[in-house]
Formats: structure tokens, sequence, C-alpha cells
């Protein structure tokens, strides 16, 4: 073989390559990497205060969460799916089979204000702007310019936030692929 020969080969690697990573962007199902899904009962119910009984204790609800998501409120026997980050965070909880339906967003960095509920990131297909969610998501630190991953739950709100995770070549919405 010639080295055109090569080239060609390589070429049509990338081509094929580019397209297989292409045609998975959208939305995931899956976990996003760090996080673990947890399952309990609910146990009390003291206002808007919700407690969930697991296999590695209790863990404290919102009702205030549920609403804002369109989801019902819980009620004592309750079996709930909970989601929680790297720290051990609660990001989300559903009542077991309604499950979260995520988007990821890769993009650069253009602001993430410590005063203002939102992040700014420049894709690919333009600038998109997103409500945060949690503040511990607003005490990352992270520079503007930076590529990043934001996790978008079903309510359109960031429930999440990594430094770069799909690589700095694709700035665009991507799914994170299952574990």
């Amino acid at each position: 073989m010639n080295s055109k020969m090569h080239l060609h080969i390589i070429a049509v690697s990338v081509v094929m390559g580019l397209l297989v990573i292409g045609s998975g962007v959208g939305q995931a199902d899956t976990l996003s990497e760090g996080h673990r899904k947890v399952s309990g009962v609910v146990t009390a119910i003291k206002g808007d205060f919700v407690t969930v009984k697991t296999v590695t204790g209790s863990l404290m609800l919102n009702q205030k969460n549920a609403r804002e998501h369109g989801h019902a409120e819980y009620k004592n026997g309750d079996e709930v799916t909970i989601v929680m980050d790297e720290n051990n965070d609660i990001i989300e909880a559903h009542l077991k089979g309604e499950e979260g339906h995520h988007h990821f967003y890769t993009g650069k960095l253009v602001y993430m204000g410590k005063m203002k509920k939102e992040i700014k990131l420049e894709t690919i297909d333009g600038e998109k702007v997103f409500p945060i969610d949690r503040l511990e998501i607003k005490t990352k630190n992270l520079e503007e310019g930076t590529v990043v991953t934001v996790e978008v739950n079903e309510g359109g709100k960031v429930i999440d936030l990594h430094r770069g995770s799909h690589g700095e070549a694709s700035i665009h919405a991507m799914p994170k692929s299952p574990q």
C-alpha cells in the first residue's frame, strides 16, 4: 500500500467515526459519571419535608421540588428512586418507575454568574442559557472559556456540571454513553 492509500483509509475512518458520534445527539436516560441511584420508602412527612428510608440510612426530600418538576407529592409508603451525585448530594427524586429524561450539552462556558441563577454555554448550535437548579453548581471553580458538559433535567434546569467530559472537539448536545 502506498501513502495515498493510507491517507484515504484514515480519512474514511475519521468520517465514519464522526458519523457514529453524531448519530447519538439527543437525550439519554442513563446515569452520568459519578451518579448513583438509591431506592427507598417514604416513612414520614412533615409539611414539605419528606423522610425516605434507604438501606444506607434516611434521606430528606422536599415536596416543593416534586411540585416544581410536575410530579405528584409523596405519600407515606411510596417507593422512591433518588439520584445522588459524586458528593452524595441529592440531584433528583422520582416515584419508583418514573425516571427522569435528561439532556447533556457540551460547550464553552460563557458565564456562570455568582449572582445569576443561570449558566450560558457556546455550542455549535449557538449560545444556550439554562437556569441552575442547585447552588453547589455555582461554586465549582471553572474559568470562562472552559469546555464543560451540563446535565439538564426534564424541567430544563442544570442539575450537574462537569469539565469537558465529551472531549474538547465536540461542542454540542450529546447523550452520555450507557454505563
